[in-house]
C-alpha cells in the first residue's frame, strides 16, 4: 500500500518521499491515520489527566468546601470528559493544517519556488504521523509511570534547579527535534532551498517558539 510505503520512507528516505508528495495530492488517508492515533492516545491519557485535576482540587486548601464541591462536580461531569477528549484530539490534529498554511506562504517572505497548499499539506501530514506516534508513546509513558509531569522530552534525561531551564527542557520533545530535521528536508525539496537556509529557517522559528512557550510556563509557575 502506497501510504504504508510513504510512512516508511518518512524514516529512511524522507527526501524521496517529499519529492513524491510535492507532485501528488494524497492527504486524506494520512490525516485519517493521524486522527485514529490521536483518538487512541487521548483515550489512554485523558482519564489520568482528569484524575490529576480532581486530586489537585481536593488538595487545594485555599478553596471553600462549597467551591471544591462545585469544581469536583464539573470535573466529574460528562461535559468535561467529552470536552477534554475533544480538545486533546483537536489540538493534536489542528496543528498540521496551520503549519502547512504558514509553510505555504514561506516563499513569499524567503523566496523560492512556491507550491500548492494541498501538496504541502500531504508532506506535513507524513511528518505528523511520526509526531502522533510520539504523542502515543508519550501517553503510554505517562500512564505507565502514573505522572502527567513525565514525557518524551529532555527533562526525562536532564534535570535543572533553574525553573526556566527546566521549563525549556520540558518543551523540547524528542519527536519535535526529529520534526525539525524532516521539515528542513521538506522545505529544501519543495522550495528549492539549500540545506543551510532550510535549517536556519526551521530551527530559528522552532527555537523562538520554544523559548517563548517556556517563558510563559515559567511565569505561570512563579506566579503560583
Amino acid at each position: 500500500m502506497e501510504v504504508i510505503r510513504n510512512i516508511i520512507f518518512t524514516i529512511i528516505k524522507p527526501a524521496e518521499l517529499f519529492n513524491h508528495c510535492k507532485e501528488k495530492n494524497n492527504w486524506l488517508p494520512v490525516l485519517l491515520i493521524i486522527i485514529i492515533i490521536c483518538i487512541f492516545s487521548s483515550f489512554l491519557i485523558v482519564p489520568s489527566l482528569i484524575s490529576e485535576q480532581i486530586e489537585r482540587v481536593k488538595r487545594d486548601d485555599s478553596k471553600s468546601e462549597q467551591l471544591k464541591k462545585e469544581n469536583l462536580a464539573y470535573l466529574n461531569s460528562s461535559y468535561h470528559h467529552f470536552s477534554t477528549y475533544l480538545s486533546t484530539i483537536f489540538t493534536e490534529v489542528f496543528y498540521y493544517p496551520i503549519l502547512a498554511f504558514f509553510l505555504t506562504i514561506l516563499p513569499l517572505v524567503s523566496g523560492g519556488k512556491g507550491t500548492k497548499y494541498s501538496y504541502l499539506f500531504t508532506g506535513v501530514l507524513y511528518i505528523g504521523i511520526l509526531n502522533s506516534t510520539g504523542f502515543l508513546l508519550d501517553s503510554v509513558l505517562k500512564l505507565k509511570l502514573n505522572s502527567m509531569d513525565i514525557g518524551l522530552n529532555l527533562a526525562l534525561f536532564f534535570n535543572s534547579s533553574n525553573l526556566f531551564i527546566n521549563s525549556l527542557l520540558k518543551k523540547i520533545n524528542i519527536f519535535g527535534l526529529w520534526q525539525v530535521v524532516l521539515l528542513t528536508i521538506m522545505i529544501s525539496v519543495y522550495f528549492n532551498y539549500n540545506k543551510i537556509k532550510s535549517f536556519l529557517i526551521i530551527f530559528n522559528t522552532w527555537a523562538v517558539i520554544k523559548l517563548i512557550s517556556a517563558y510563559f510556563t515559567y511565569l505561570r509557575l512563579t506566579i503560583k
